[in-house]
């Protein structure tokens, strides 16, 4: 079984949103690629499920698939729907609250430049 679902070496077309089903009363994540350059995960939250303040040591975007979020940015609260977006630097404060059965992808970059 692959570690990541798309391969570097593959081509695929999909529905991000039917990768992952949103479980009750949980978070759950897919690794959908893994490069030197990019890491892609996709999470699924139901409603009220959160991840508390952390950061990433990479360059970090969010997309909403679908559903309702919270996003507490360097102490902002953003309100995210589906098309909602975050970029964030490396090291900023950042939490996820689901107000909705909510899926979102996660794009982190380490290596920038590459």
């Amino acid at each position: 079984m692959p570690a990541t679902l798309f391969a570097c070496n593959e081509n695929s077309v999909g529905d991000l949103s039917s990768l992952l089903s949103i479980e009750p009363d949980a978070t759950v994540t897919k690794a959908l690629f893994d490069s030197p350059a990019v890491r892609l995960v996709l999470f699924a939250m139901d409603a009220g499920q959160r991840l508390t303040d952390h950061s990433a040591s990479k360059l970090a975007f969010v997309q909403v698939l679908d559903g309702q979020i919270l996003f507490t940015l360097e102490g902002r609260p953003h309100e995210l729907g589906p098309g909602g977006w975050v970029a964030m630097q490396p090291g900023a404060v950042h939490a996820v609250q689901a107000k909705s059965p909510t899926r979102f992808l996660l794009t982190l970059v380490k290596e920038p430049n590459a």
